[in-house]
């Protein structure tokens, strides 16, 4: 063999144990964790914010038609006229929901009066209105102040995605998981601004946005 064929002959060589031990690299990393898209409002709501005026209109509340815990008829249309605070929950719940109902039913002494509290159920299957009725008991919801709704999983649902939170109802053995913000609609049925339950200063701001919202009538 020449001395030429003996140089190429190693060049070639050497590249292929490189591409061998490129190869056995890429196989013993670990996958790449997915990337999972985020809802509307873990996309927004975390942006810092200290001022005292009304937040500006998003997007509406898509309407629908529930019940409440009292097993009376409740629509969009009856909270027209009153700024509102909605969250979502279900009475089973032992991961987020505690923790929310509790700061919940703390914004009923922080908040304006004409300022009502929504709960939406995301299990309506297993939570009737006397289930709900006794949940709001539990968290000392103030009657006709603090509503609790239900109704048929497809309206649920419906509400949820139009309001563009996170929800992944239960299956393959996994609990329901849902969102913990809290959204601040106005009295004309306009979503204002997302929060996040577990954050002391979002809930603060939370407060002075509602109260701008009494002021101004919900214009």
């Amino acid at each position: 063999m020449s001395k030429p064929q003996k140089i190429i002959t190693i060049v070639l060589w050497f590249a292929a144990v490189a591409g061998m031990l490129g190869i056995l690299a890429m196989k013993t990393l670990p996958p790449a964790a997915p990337v999972l898209a985020q809802p509307a409002s873990q996309i927004v709501v975390d942006q810092p914010e200290s001022s005292d005026a009304a937040p500006p209109v998003m997007y509406s509340v898509p309407s629908f038609k529930l019940v409440d815990q009292d097993a009376q008829p409740a629509t969009s249309d009856d909270l027209l006229g009153h700024p509102w605070v909605a969250d979502f929950i279900f009475t089973t719940c032992a991961s987020l929901c505690p923790a929310m109902s509790a700061h919940m039913s703390e914004l009923q002494n922080q908040l304006p009066p004409d300022v009502k509290l929504v709960s939406f159920c995301v299990d309506p299957v297993h939570d009737n209105p006397a289930a709900l009725k006794q949940y709001g008991e539990r968290y000392h919801a103030i009657p006709g102040r603090w509503i609790f709704l239900t109704g048929d999983e497809k309206t649920q649902e419906q509400v949820i995605r139009g309001m563009k939170l996170g929800f992944v109802p239960a299956q393959d053995g996994n609990p329901i998981a849902h969102d913990e913000h809290f959204v601040l609609v106005d009295a004309k049925g306009r979503i204002r601004g997302f929060y996040d339950s577990y954050v002391p200063e979002r809930l603060e701001q939370l407060v002075r946005d509602a109260r701008a919202l009494s002021q101004d009538g919900g214009k």
